[in-house]
């Protein structure tokens, strides 16, 4: 994600960073890191509520600036599929096996 594009949405929708934060119930402290692109990789929980709180589409958000992404779009089954992997006791390794797994059937 982007953090430079909420900066910049948030900024352009005259929403400071502490109305961002009660809207969203996102920190100020992690917005901040998000912001200022320490954290690039936040959970899709974390982005949703940013999302909403800005009422923007996700997609806004973690879709790349550069040119060759600039007319794919976000599945919004896969998107939603993303979210409910977050919302579960699922780690990172069963989610790259299962990927793999994924891949070997195409």
């Amino acid at each position: 994600m982007d953090g430079c594009k909420v900066k910049e949405i948030r900024i352009m929708q005259g929403i400071s960073l502490s109305e961002l934060s009660k809207l969203s119930g996102v920190s100020k402290s992690y917005l901040s890191i998000i912001e200022r692109g320490i954290q690039k990789n936040p959970s899709i929980e974390i982005i949703c509520k940013i999302a909403a709180a800005l009422n923007v589409n996700v997609e806004k958000l973690i879709s790349p600036n550069d040119e060759k992404y600039k007319h794919k779009e976000i599945d919004n089954e896969v998107l939603a599929l993303a979210l409910e992997f977050s919302q579960v006791d699922i780690d990172k390794e069963k989610v790259k096996k299962f990927k793999e797994f994924i891949e070997l059937l195409k």
